[in-house]
């Protein structure tokens, strides 16, 4: 049987040595251009042969190029601040003008940045930038006001339970009494209001109890009472003259007694009436007229019944306090508050309201705190709805329906101190829109990205999207660390691979020519990358300053379309090079040539240049694609359904995901064929070691793909779906997934490949370890000779002994 010489060079290229010669002839010979990778030789010249002037050059000239292009971008950015129109903030006691990012430590004529305040942390000498660090501007200081001006709300509000009592025997079994002159009865079957308990009863407190009505004359006995508390009964209706000639009582609370109406007359007799809680009841409808008896009340509360609409509130001109939270009120009238000329605070959140006329609050001057419009349906305000609210210092419109806000929308709120705005996507917003707000200290916004619209605001929440901060670009140190070394590696790598190609005539050219692109595409992530790094070490310790004007520049947009185009073509040719191997192992013959190679090459960078600029052409007119965050890059995680979230989705499933399943599935088909057709021309001993050599190539080339998008696929799906992605992974993604490919393809599709650049690094590495050796010859027998302990000859012998790949290894061997 005739001997078949099985020379296989490119299963060389997957580390598996050639096929032995064995005795039959096989029926279905391994393809002669497996993988379409180089045909490489080991009798040429040596590295230091080639002109190595020529790879230093082109090192530093692409170092040269990403010197000027950081330095271009931060004279951009920087240069770009100044035009932001934000007025110094300016302390009223000691005039000291500070910057827009800084605020003045209390008298003194110090300064502080903005990021140094309320960071648990005292920076100014008395501690003041960790002063008021909590949101307590409106209802909070109203409430604790009203308490303060009526002691005996005291007792009720904070129950200060004590057991002395001074209404003698005539307390009935089945209540408490406490405070000397506070009945309490809870729990027992009453249907009426107890009687003959004596005229000395000051409070009165009826909880959980039978009551199905309260009749005229109900508490007529007890003229002396001041507080009565009726909660958890079933009155359904509130007929006229429970109260009458009760003009003692402050304090009226009829809270979770399933009331539906309220007739008129029903408060006719309480001529002192501070307080009337009437929340948690089922009232549809309210009568305005019910409330003239009550001119003196303060603090009315309809938290939490089933109002659908509001007729207009009579004239009230010692209320303060309006709840109307959790109700069903649509809409608000220009006319609903127009009487209610001393309110502060107004509560109107969790309603349905879908409209609120622009003078619905114009008569409101005196308000304090809109507390709060939020959770409604609101989807546009008027542009002068807040337009006299000149008092105002804490608006809440948060979880509306808003996309957008009139420019002019926060003008005439002089003195406001809180804002909040989380659960709003603001499509419009511009950091003018703040700008009238000069008071503002707390701001909160559904997303980071948004703080940098209000850059002199001192607390802005969220403080960080996982990836930048207030004061850094790149939040945390590992962060900024791990760039570097990233974009480090990945820029030396892909030069070292893109030089030797390009200086290299031995390489096989199709295969050269597409690992060069491979290697220019994944340099470009690179230079993203020191893009970014530079950007952070330019805003150290004030990114929130830089942020707007970083995110909106042409430089930004550079630096997006920068590493999109690496991104989508490294993951297209990447495809292109599995598709062109794989082909090759199944028609044994070179599929694609040069020319070809040329043309599908010039294909993959028009479609990664496309897909880059599509978004900038697409949405030029509005907050940019690639402005979501501090890098550039649109992820879309951290908001799922940002600005052009249906592209990104179809650039990362359509595309980038199909591409590794592509490679994943030609991979494997791969390796079934090679392990097929060679398993009958090689002995059986040599069989595991070489189906283990190259399914480790295999599998390490499809695992860098894998670990790059697979991930980010399933993070987008899960971000789509709803679930919160930490930021903590948001961050990783950016700095250690994203950039794996462009980091690990040359070690896979050159340095660790067997090409003639590893043989060349081997016989560096032999060369240096002989070096080593002879150097540590020398100093041993430096040290042995200089010896003056010991009396001694020493001699030297040095042997050269042949190695494996042809050459010598110095041996020194030293005698004493």
């Amino acid at each position: 049987m005739q001997i078949h010489p099985r020379n296989t060079p490119q299963l060389a290229a997957f580390g598996v040595k050639s096929l032995p010669r064995v005795r039959k002839v096989d029926s279905n010979p391994l393809r002669a251009h497996l993988l379409g990778l180089s045909r490489m030789a080991d009798n040429g010249r040596g590295f230091l042969a080639l002109p190595v002037m020529r790879v230093i050059t082109i090192q530093l000239i692409i170092l040269f190029f990403c010197i000027i292009f950081e330095a271009e971008v931060t004279a951009t950015i920087l240069s770009a601040v100044p035009t932001v129109d934000v007025e110094p903030v300016i302390n009223g006691r000691s005039n000291v003008v500070c910057g827009a990012e800084e605020f003045v430590c209390g008298n003194t004529t110090r300064c502080i940045e903005r990021i140094k305040h309320c960071d648990g942390i005292k920076h100014c000498d008395d501690g003041e930038d960790e002063d008021g660090c909590a949101d307590a501007h409106g209802s909070l200081d109203s409430l604790v006001k009203a308490i303060k001006e009526h002691g005996e709300l005291k007792d009720v509000i904070f129950d200060k339970s004590l057991d002395n009592c001074s209404l003698g025997e005539n307390v009935p079994p089945f209540c408490e009494c406490r405070f000397y002159t506070f009945l309490f009865c809870e729990n027992h079957n009453l249907t009426s209001v107890p009687k003959g308990i004596g005229n000395s009863i000051t409070k009165l407190a009826l909880t959980n109890t039978s009551l199905r009505s309260l009749p005229a004359g109900a508490f007529s006995e007890y003229k002396g009472l001041k507080i009565i508390h009726i909660e958890g009964n079933v009155i359904r209706v509130l007929s006229p003259g429970p109260f009458s000639e009760m003009s003692n009582v402050t304090f009226l609370q009829l809270m979770k007694n399933q009331i539906e109406i309220i007739e008129p007359g029903a408060f006719k007799g309480l001529d002192n009436l501070r307080w009337l809680l009437l929340q948690n009841n089922h009232l549809k409808k309210l009568n305005m007229s019910v409330l003239e008896d009550i001119q003196s009340i303060e603090v009315l509360d309809l938290t939490d019944n089933r109002l659908t609409q509001l007729g207009t509130f009579p004239p009230l001109d010692k209320l303060f306090w309006l709840g109307l939270g959790n109700n069903r009120i649509e809409r608000i009238a220009k006319s609903t508050f127009r009487e209610l000329a001393s309110l502060e605070v107004l509560i109107l959140k969790e309603n349905v309201i879908e409209e609120i006329e622009e003078t619905a609050f114009s008569s409101l001057e005196t308000l304090l705190e809109l507390n709060d419009i939020s959770h409604n349906r609101l989807k546009y305000l008027k542009p002068k709805l807040f337009y006299k609210l000149r008092n105002l210092n804490k608006l809440n419109l948060e979880f509306n329906l808003i996309t957008s806000l009139p420019m002019g929308i926060f003008r005439g709120l002089d003195v406001l101190k809180s804002l909040d705005l989380q659960g709003l996507d603001i499509h419009n917003i511009d950091i003018q829109m703040f700008h009238p707000l000069t008071e503002l200290k707390f701001i909160y916004f559904k997303k980071f990205l948004y703080c940098s619209y209000a850059p002199y605001v001192r607390i802005c929440t969220p403080k960080t999207d996982g990836l930048s901060s207030t004061e850094h670009l790149l939040v945390f140190p590992a962060l900024r660390m791990s760039v570097w070394f990233v974009a480090l590696m990945t820029c030396a790598g892909n030069t070292l691979v893109l030089s030797w190609r390009v200086l290299s005539r031995k390489e096989d050219k199709v295969l050269s020519l597409f690992i060069k692109n491979l290697a220019f595409a994944d340099l470009l992530m690179g230079i993203y990358l020191v893009a970014i790094g530079s950007q952070d070490l330019s805003f150290r310790d004030s990114y929130n300053k830089y942020a707007h004007a970083w995110m909106t520049s042409n430089a930004c947009n550079a630096c997006g379309i920068l590493a999109m185009v690496s991104s989508e073509v490294s993951v297209l040719i990447l495809s292109l090079i599995t598709i062109e191997r794989h082909r090759c192992i199944r028609t044994n013959v070179r599929v694609i040539t040069v020319s070809g190679a040329r043309f599908c090459l010039a294909i993959v960078w028009i479609i990664g240049f496309t897909l880059a600029l599509i978004p900038i052409f697409k949405w030029s007119e509005e907050k940019g694609f690639y402005s979501s965050n501090g890098l550039c890059f649109p992820l879309h995680i951290d908001d799922a359904y940002n600005l052009g979230y249906q592209y990104s989705a179809f650039i990362f499933f359509g595309i980038n995901f199909t591409a590794v399943m592509l490679i994943i599935s030609l991979y494997a088909s791969m390796f079934y064929t090679i392990k097929r057709d060679r398993e009958s021309a090689r002995p059986v001993i040599l069989k595991k070691h070489e189906d283990t050599v190259l399914a480790f190539r295999f599998f390490f080339i499809v695992l860098t793909d894998s670990l790059c998008w697979i991930p980010i696929v399933i993070i987008k799906l899960l971000a789509l779906a709803g679930v919160t992605i930490s930021h903590n992974l948001y961050a990783c993604v950016v700095v250690f997934i994203l950039p794996i490919n462009s980091a690990l393809n040359p070690v896979l599709y050159t340095i660790a490949a067997p090409t003639e650049l590893r043989r060349k690094i081997e016989r560096w590495l032999q060369r240096a370890f002989i070096w080593l050796q002879r150097f540590d010859c020398i100093i041993k027998s430096s040290v042995s000779n200089s010896s003056s302990l010991t009396r001694t000859v020493t001699t030297q012998e040095t042997r050269y002994i042949p190695t494996s790949s042809g050459g010598e290894l110095e041996l020194c061997i030293t005698a004493i």
